[in-house]
């Protein structure tokens, strides 16, 4: 019994052509998602990168008008904290400004606020529970896409003189 090997590779011919389109095929998908995986964590980065420059700018902006509430060698009791929290909107002009500049990062200025939230029933209000809230407000983005947004809060007391 002996073989025709002619009708075996002639037979077989077809097969290959398959096996290839199937690789080229399967490859093609493998590069595919491979891509979307590295389009998604680059994604990622820069909302991360946004994202800590945007907390970073905030949190400046609340250090700012921390020292700008507590000055050195002047009172610190409540009714001088509430007055410097109404000056507070005129004195952080320059600074936003300033901040944006020093900074180096692609963000909008920072929105600095103080608010008093006892002022229209301040006499209810025990003394030990007044506070004022410091809250900076900022928004970075990357110039094309991406926009985030951080916002931090502070809140502060003032100390009773003695």
């Amino acid at each position: 019994m002996y073989r025709n090997n002619r009708i075996s590779l002639s037979s077989q011919q077809g097969n290959v052509y398959i096996v290839a389109i199937f690789v080229i095929v399967v490859m093609g998908m493998l590069a595919l998602n491979l891509t979307r995986i590295s389009w998604s964590n680059q994604d990622t980065l820069t909302r991360e990168v946004l994202g800590s420059q945007a907390s970073f700018l905030a949190q400046s902006g609340n250090e700012w008008a921390l020292t700008h509430l507590f000055p050195l060698d002047q009172d610190d009791d409540h009714d001088s904290l509430v007055t410097r929290c109404s000056s507070l909107g005129n004195d952080a002009i320059g600074a936003k400004n300033a901040l944006v500049a020093n900074s180096g990062v692609a963000c909008t200025a920072p929105d600095i606020s103080c608010v008093y939230p006892f002022e229209d029933n301040e006499d209810s209000v025990p003394d030990e529970l007044k506070y004022i809230q410091v809250s900076t407000r900022a928004i970075c983005n990357d110039g094309n896409v991406f926009v985030v947004e951080r916002e931090e809060t502070v809140w502060v007391r003032g100390v009773k003189g003695e």
